[in-house]
């Protein structure tokens, strides 16, 4: 009984390891599409903000209802996955969200530093 739970604690304490401490996969691209043009980022820089921004948002309690996005958002990623978001931004507030699209029902507010960075970054296009 003894040796059962001692393995048992270690198969737990190993699980969360894992969860805590694996690598997240790096980001080698992000296409924004708008409704007038479409730009995909690869830059270290801009892949940098964009990383930032999705590795630091905080989940908001209750309903998401907005009207339609800023951008929408493909992120690929180097082991060729492709994570789909609504991203939406206030330029002149310098504030925004993401909505992933596989889980439309949270929405996730960037951090401020974050959204000015994706704003001051977008406003050069």
């Amino acid at each position: 009984m003894r040796k059962i739970s001692i393995i048992s604690i270690s198969l737990l304490l190993l699980v969360l390891t894992y969860i805590l401490v694996r690598p997240q996969p790096e980001i080698i691209s992000v296409s924004l599409i708008s409704e007038t043009a479409e730009t995909t980022y690869i830059d270290n820089d801009s892949i940098r903000i964009f990383s930032d921004a999705i590795r630091t948002v905080k989940k908001v309690r209750g309903a998401v209802d907005v009207g339609p996005p800023t951008y929408r958002m493909n992120v690929t990623y180097a082991d060729s996955e492709v994570v789909k978001f609504s991203l939406y931004l206030d330029f002149k507030s310098k504030s925004g969200f993401l909505i992933k699209d596989s889980n439309s029902e949270k929405m996730l507010k960037l951090k401020e530093s974050s959204s000015k960075e994706l704003t001051d970054l977008l406003s050069k296009d």
